[in-house]
């Protein structure tokens, strides 16, 4: 199976499958789009900023940005299944920055830097590649104090899905759905430690999911454990960045 699933001709048939069932979903189902005002003036105004989610909202995640035409660059992990999923996404007009917490992170996180001053947007997942679930890591505070550009938290909710029993607790929208897509306000990190930034940007993602699932009905998902964190809050650690 390890063979099979690292077969060229495999991984093309499955990032067709996942293109075209993503593709199917959106088609079938009834979206709302609910941006912050300020979130939505960025987007259109075509200024640089984070826009951070969790990976359990992988899947839809693309639907944010067609209607501006926005050229997005997301944070995706070396490894095969992020090769998989940043030629899945690129028909959606995203490109990938190669790197995670676990390979090539530094690497990536300069990247990502070097994009948002050059006037870019952003995507991050905190919490990828493994977790712990919904855990903001210390990459996607960095980013942006340096390049001093806002985080927006984004997300979206569905009424119909399977919560996966993966590490994220992956929600799989099913076709003929209903979609909540939602902008929060952005987060200034300006004049804040890394830390102070990095809670802030999680707390504010830990209520816009939340909001959106309770909009549908369903319970939130707890967090996984918090983060070990040293005390060291104005020092970027070695491992910072994250990645699906």
């Amino acid at each position: 199976m390890k063979k099979l699933a690292k077969s060229a001709m495999v991984q093309r048939l499955l990032v067709s499958f996942a293109f075209a069932y993503i593709r199917f979903v959106w088609w079938t189902s009834r979206a709302e789009r609910d941006w912050h005002p300020e979130a939505d003036a960025l987007l259109k105004a075509g200024r640089p900023f984070i826009a951070a989610f969790w990976h359990s909202r992988i899947l839809l995640m693309a639907y944010h940005w067609p209607q501006t035409g926005a050229l997005v660059h997301v944070l995706i992990s070396q490894h095969r299944d992020g090769a998989m999923i940043a030629r899945a996404v690129r028909p959606f007009g995203i490109e990938a920055i190669a790197g995670s917490s676990r390979r090539g992170g530094k690497e990536a996180l300069h990247e990502i830097v070097r994009l948002l001053e050059a006037g870019k947007i952003v995507a991050i997942t905190p919490d990828g590649p493994k977790g712990p679930r919904q855990r903001a890591k210390f990459g996607v505070a960095y980013a942006a104090i340096t390049a001093g550009v806002p985080v927006i938290p984004i997300t979206y909710s569905v009424k119909r899905r399977k919560l996966m029993g993966s590490w994220d607790r992956f929600v799989l929208a099913l076709p003929f759905n209903r979609v909540l897509l939602r902008a929060d306000a952005p987060i200034s990190v300006a004049g804040l430690s890394i830390e102070a930034a990095r809670e802030r940007i999680e707390a504010a993602m830990n209520a816009q999911l939340e909001a959106v699932d309770t909009h549908f009905g369903f319970s939130p998902v707890p967090p996984g454990p918090p983060l070990e964190i040293d005390g060291r809050s104005d020092t970027p650690p070695p491992e910072m960045a994250s990645g699906a």
